[in-house]
């Protein structure tokens, strides 16, 4: 991630149009059990999203459990190979 004011607006940019690009794909490209997985799969993020910050108090807290996960989707996930790699910051 950037660092900085000019980086932080770059981010801020780059994470709403990632978001419209989003709501895009749900929209017109997923059918309603899709959607649904989909929701079921970036539901920590969004949670995590609205969690309390402690030092600015801003958020609300969202109570999200890992079991929410369908187990079709868990598998369909864990037999695909799908990881999240290369997102920390070194």
């Amino acid at each position: 991630m950037s660092t900085g004011a000019h980086g932080e607006r770059n981010d801020r940019a780059a994470a709403e149009r990632l978001l419209a690009k989003i709501r895009t794909f749900v929209a017109e490209q997923l059918d309603d059990d899709e959607a649904a997985l989909f929701a079921a799969l970036v539901a920590p993020a969004v949670a995590q999203a609205y969690q309390v910050d402690d030092a600015s108090g801003h958020g609300s807290d969202v109570d999200w459990r890992p079991n929410a996960l369908p187990e079709s989707l868990a598998a369909a996930v864990r037999d695909g190979g799908i990881r999240v790699e290369g997102l920390a910051e070194e």
